[in-house]
């Protein structure tokens, strides 16, 4: 059995990872500076986001290994390139929110924070 070889080393890793975590406090704080209303307003927003973020806030190799085969994760290392920051995020929500059952009621965020409850 042959050792796969990573595209990225752990240096660009390491900055993927800050990277996305950084969206994701950045958004926090949007959330914190626009208040109340706009947060309950975007909170299936700030669920989606912590379901994706949810595998970044593991250790490295623990990312490279349940992310390194992820094509929309490595998508990542284009922001990067592109951008020098993630809207990995950002661009997950657009496109979860596209789908014909995305529905971001009261009774749905209530479910979803119901069903993250269950699994904690």
């Amino acid at each position: 059995m042959a050792n796969k070889v990573s595209r990225y080393n752990n240096d660009q890793w390491e900055t993927a990872k800050e990277s996305v975590l950084q969206e994701y406090e950045d958004y926090k704080q949007t959330l914190r500076d626009q208040g109340v209303d706009y947060t309950i307003k975007n909170a299936r927003k700030l669920l989606i986001y912590q379901d994706l973020v949810a595998e970044w806030q593991h250790k490295l190799g623990t990312v490279i290994t349940d992310l390194e085969d992820n094509l929309f994760a490595l998508t990542i290392f284009d922001d990067l390139k592109k951008r020098k920051q993630s809207s990995l995020l950002a661009r997950g929500y657009e496109h979860i929110s596209s789908w014909p059952d995305f529905n971001p009621t009261a009774l749905a965020l209530w479910l979803e924070l119901e069903e993250d409850e269950a699994m904690a």
